[in-house]
């Protein structure tokens, strides 16, 4: 017996069991140099072998026979061979050698490929990814090879079928480059182009060394597809892309970025120019169809930017405003816009008029709920996945290893340990002085609690006042007078000469010590430039993390600016005194965030406190913001991993290791009572925690002098003459007290921005609802409307609610205009529809006065007391204003009652009257 039936017996021998599988596969590596020599040996041993049943030993023969050139006259019958064998072997003998089918699969495509036959490679390149797959999350080498025949021999269903699982796990990054961008072509073959953004979208933001060729042809049509799904283009390449596509990227690609700019200014001739002075580019790229894609999809983008201005226009006026030649053009664009789901709209061919609808669609049938739990399932599967991957990570040994030898020289150390949750600031400071075991190689971080607007209680909660005074006054010995220390620190490290000193004042709790305030040190004049403070001392996201495309992604549906701030700085103080922040923080710390000497904000406040706003949307609000802190918390150290280092000098320090919730509430609540928002500057530089700004600076809602920034500065101009020693006074913006409460732990009784909001909503079940809500729409208004009811002006908001309520109660369209067009403050074409809605009005102003738990003569009363509790004090003093603006609205829904006829009483049925919130 020759070698070659003894490895025919062996094949057929040793193919049944996963033991004889390895036995055979032993035997086969070493017969592997033999069998490369006779090729029409193993072409005569192939023909006794089941490709199904001996599929290792197959396998081997066949990639042997395959491995040098095959005559012309041969290929056809060999690809025969390989494609059989391919779509009928056993994908658990073939995984025993991956490489080599891999190997065999590849060489399959190349000989298709010079036949100029794709097609006849679909199939088995289809069938080979699914057998070499383990599981249906990883990416093999074969997706790209598979895609690419699909995309040549136009087969986009097949390759789509490959791309409709989610793909996790990658060994060579050029193989998910390919299997995306592939992927993408073939997505936009089948005119998937939200698919084709995202899978193009993986290719530009992949991580790179260098920039490659297939991310430089990925982003070419990236910005071409989105063009066609979106209509949007950036000139900024995504965020989170990397360094070396961020820098080279946008210069390779000049003529796409130039139709995109074009197709941002919404003008057809413009854009065809440029497509014309660039088309030999477009076409040597293969992307001049794509290219004229784009061209045609800003007609129909300009078509739905007329629905968002528009209710009915004529087919004329269609195409006159987009630039079509002629009516005609513009119905066929309408229709296949109507087809595909982009608008909603009626044809009336008899006057060429398109009447304008919104969606139908109320996601609750049967097919929609479907939809809505497959994506809720992927959803929860893709979350699991990052879940197992999270925690293969945090036991991986080279990660534990690395993490494990930097923990040694960056210990926070037992003592940070002991700072409770529930600390004075005060305090915190001098236990964290003495913390000197600390390498001097980085500064870690001090827990920063910057300023929340703020009285004691909330920082304290838990703590007796007794324990308060003590470590205030350990604090005091330790610290002596610090009263000049901020200016004295702003002075030296570059403060210009200014008008303004520190002064102090008395805190509501005695045993705090005084607050400081920002004083004029000599008479000013409106227009006088009160300080200048310098960049350098100023705390923004550009000089926390040093990179504004840093501060891009942090901010972009990560983080907000206000918890990128409150982190830092909470770092910061974790340093002591070797933060160059220190008195900064230090003057922020004996503040307390009271600011205008109110209390914290209420999101500090315990569930009892926030009983006081009980009636007040206030409450609703307060609890609203309150998740989304514990939203942003949860996502610190999925950011920190993300980013790298969140900030450079801290990146081996886990957020939420370092600081429980509690501590990074406080520092959020903090950081929002004194951030000042910035105008005309980078987003980095948006939002700033300026030394002599708030809340050093009392707040005034009838001032106009804003701190702003100017070259290499933040400075403030005064809006009014100040005598030395007199407290200088900032605005806040057009607030109402609702949100200084929220924001800043205070309400102000003169403020004339004060309003409450009234919701009011057109009946969905009413038979008239369409009917309706156009009227509405002609006339300014929504079907869900929003009412501002401003403080002094309650009358006018009533009169401005009339019309849109009589609305609900009307039958007759002819009527509808008239009615919601009336601007009196009665309607005399039903008194008794009148009397109804202005019922329903004052029912409703009584209810939501009924709300609250007290009447404005019990909170004149508690008011009067001056033991009352600070927080509960700010709380009634927010709901008495809010329901003198309710009883005045009252008042005024009567007055018009009163106005009616004697003899409409009793009012009209309404069983589609506007709900009222």
């Amino acid at each position: 017996m020759n070698s070659a039936e003894a490895l025919i017996k062996s094949i057929q021998g040793l193919s049944a069991s996963p033991g004889d599988l390895s036995a055979l596969h032993c035997i086969l590596k070493k017969a592997e140099d033999s069998l490369r020599n006779n090729w029409d040996v193993q072409l005569a041993t192939l023909e006794e072998l089941d490709p199904s049943i001996h599929s290792l030993g197959y396998l081997y023969l066949l990639e042997g026979l395959t491995r040098g050139s095959v005559s012309k006259g041969k290929t056809s019958g060999v690809l025969l061979l390989m494609a059989r064998f391919i779509s009928r072997c056993d994908a658990r003998q073939i995984r025993l050698a991956s490489e080599k089918f891999v190997t065999l699969c590849k060489r399959f495509k190349d000989r298709v490929l010079e036949l100029e036959d794709p097609l006849r490679g679909v199939a088995p390149l289809v069938s080979a990814v699914r057998k070499v797959q383990v599981s249906a999350k990883c990416l093999t080498a074969l997706h790209p090879d598979c895609l690419q025949l699909c995309l040549q021999a136009k087969c986009y269903k097949a390759g789509f079928s490959v791309l409709s699982d989610d793909i996790l796990e990658v060994d060579q990054p050029r193989d998910f480059y390919l299997y995306c961008y592939y992927g993408g072509m073939i997505c936009i073959g089948l005119k998937r182009f939200q698919k084709a953004s995202e899978l193009l979208y993986n290719v530009v933001t992949a991580p790179m060394y260098q920039l490659n060729a297939i991310a430089l042809e990925a982003y070419k049509k990236y910005i071409l597809v989105n063009l066609i799904h979106s209509g949007q283009f950036s000139n900024s390449v995504p965020k989170c892309a990397s360094t070396a596509a961020q820098r080279h990227l946008k210069s390779w690609c000049i003529p796409y970025n130039e139709v995109g700019n074009r197709y941002n200014d919404g003008e057809i001739s413009e854009l065809e120019a440029v497509v014309v002075a660039h088309s030999s580019d477009f076409e040597m790229d293969n992307n001049l169809g794509l290219v004229k894609q784009a061209v045609a999809s800003l007609y129909k983008r300009n078509i739905l930017r007329l629905t968002q201005k528009y209710l009915t226009l004529s087919l004329q006026d269609i195409a006159n405003m987009v630039r079509l030649a002629n009516a005609k053009e513009a119905e066929t664009h309408v229709l296949q816009m109507i087809q595909d789901g982009q608008i909603h709209a009626l044809i009336n061919q008899k006057d060429g008029m398109v009447r304008f609808l919104e969606d139908p669609e109320q996601y609750k049938t049967s097919d929609m709920i479907e939809v809505m739990d497959s994506v809720i399932q992927r959803t929860i599967g893709l979350s699991k996945n990052l879940i197992a991957m999270d925690e293969s990570l945090s036991c991986d040994p080279l990660y534990l290893g690395k993490v494990g030898r930097e923990r040694q020289k960056f210990d926070f150390g037992d003592d940070f340990d002991t700072v409770p949750q529930k600390f004075s600031m005060v305090s915190s400071l001098s236990q964290l002085r003495n913390r000197n075991s600390l390498s001097s190689s980085r500064s870690v971080p001090q827990r920063s609690l910057c300023v929340s607007s703020s009285s004691s209680d909330t920082l304290l909660a838990g703590g007796s006042s007794k324990e308060d005074e003590r470590q205030s006054k350990v604090s005091s010995k330790k610290e002596g007078d610090d009263s000049g220390d901020l200016k004295h620190w702003l002075d030296k490290n570059g403060l210009p000469p200014c008008k303004v000193l520190l002064k102090e004042r008395p805190a509501h709790d005695q045993n705090h010590k005084p607050i400081h305030y920002v004083a004029a040190s000599e008479d000013l004049q409106k227009g006088d430039v009160a300080f200048s403070v310098p960049d350098s001392l100023v705390v923004t996201l550009e000089r926390v993390l040093g990179n504004e495309t840093i501060a891009e992604l942090l901010t972009t549906n990560k983080l907000s600016e206000l918890a990128c701030l409150a982190l830092y700085l909470m770092y910061e103080k974790k340093q002591g005194k070797k933060s160059v922040w220190y008195p900064y923080i230090r003057e922020l710390d004996r503040q307390r965030g009271r600011g205008q000497l109110d209390v914290e904000s209420p999101l500090l406040w315990s569930e009892a406190e926030l009983e006081y706003l009980t009636g007040s949307p206030t409450k609703a609000e307060v609890l609203e913001r309150a998740e989304g802190i514990k939203r942003e918390y949860s996502e610190l150290d999925t950011v920190w991993f993300m980013a790298g280092s969140l900030f450079q000098q801290y990146p081996f320090d886990i957020p939420t290791e370092a600081f429980s919730f509690e501590i990074f509430k406080q520092a959020f609540a903090a950081v929002q009572s004194c951030v000042v928002h910035l105008q005309n500057v980078s987003l980095a530089r948006r939002f700033a925690l300026v030394p002599l700004g708030p809340p050093l600076l009392a707040y005034c809602s009838n001032c106009k002098a804003m701190l702003t920034a100017v070259d290499g500065a933040v400075q403030l101009v005064v809006d009014r003459p100040y005598k030395a020693g007199d407290p200088i006074v900032v605005w806040c913006g057009p607030q109402p007290n609702a949100k200084l409460l929220l924001n800043y732990g205070f309400v102000d009784e003169d403020n004339p921005y004060d309003r409450i909001i009234v919701e009011a909503a057109l009946s969905t079940d009413d038979p008239q609802y369409q009917d309706k809500r156009l009227v509405a729409q002609r006339n300014g208004k929504l079907s869900q409307q929003v009412f501002q009811v401003r403080v002094g002006k309650e009358k006018e908001a009533v009169q401005d609610m009339l019309p849109y309520l009589r609305l609900g109660y009307m039958s007759d369209p002819a009527e509808m205009q008239s009615v919601i067009s009336s601007q009196g403050p009665v309607c005399s074409m039903s008194p008794c529809m009148e009397r109804a809605v202005l019922d329903q009005l004052a029912d409703y102003f009584m209810r939501r006065l009924a709300g609250y738990p007290t009447t404005l003569k019990e909170d004149d009363a508690l008011l009067a007391d001056p033991s009352l509790n600070p927080r509960k004090r700010v709380a009634t003093r927010l709901v008495r204003l809010e329901k003198k603006m309710l009883a005045a609205c009252l008042v005024a829904t009567v007055d018009l009652l009163n106005e009616l006829p004697g003899t409409t009483i009793s009012p009209c049925p309404a069983p589609y009257a506007p709900s009222l919130k």
